[in-house]
């Protein structure tokens, strides 16, 4: 349930046909037998664990990163890194970085930079929701459900550090 008269963007089942959308292009168009999964963290959790078990890579390793833009609730121009791989869990490894919403592309792009930088083999993006209508400063290779230049939250998505456990998407109307 949302707060007040916030709007729904997306339903739980809007949100899971998209999932395994994404799944089928990803088990289409990535090729490599090994894979490692690599979420990031907070918000990606809860699409991550919707996605995992559709994927049909022979072996998938888990890792994650987590790199934060938010501290208090508060935006940081630079981010803080809390957690990230070492440079032998990704070297020439294919690595699936997933992210719950591209808005600017600036923890994509963080987080991308540093898997290459750490000699991933190759890096593939997938996020859940994109404001399309937003310039990025990157972009991903695999994109679930567009969204209005609106804060939203739920699906694992925070409104102050809660409402991630919405089943539905909301977009913050106050």
């Amino acid at each position: 349930m949302s707060s007040n008269d916030d709007q729904c963007l997306y339903t739980y089942q809007d949100i899971l046909r998209s999932i395994e959308h994404l799944a089928n292009q990803i088990n289409k168009k990535t090729s490599s037998n090994e894979l490692i999964f690599a979420p990031v963290m907070t918000g990606s959790l809860v699409f991550a664990g919707h996605l995992f078990p559709l994927l049909n890579h022979k072996n998938i390793y888990i890792n994650y990163l987590h790199y934060s833009r938010y501290v208090d609730n508060k935006g940081l121009h630079n981010g803080i890194w809390v957690h990230k791989p070492t440079r032998e869990e990704v070297l020439n490894k294919h690595i699936l970085l997933v992210d719950d919403i591209l808005d600017e592309g600036n923890t994509l792009f963080e987080c991308q930079s540093l898997l290459k930088k750490l000699g991933a083999k190759t890096v593939t993006s997938c996020v859940l929701f994109y404001k399309p209508n937003n310039k990025v400063k990157i972009d991903a290779d695999f994109k679930g459900l567009a969204l209005p230049n609106l804060y939203v939250y739920g699906f694992g998505l925070d409104s102050n550090g809660l409402k991630r456990n919405h089943l539905n998407l909301y977009a913050q109307t106050k």
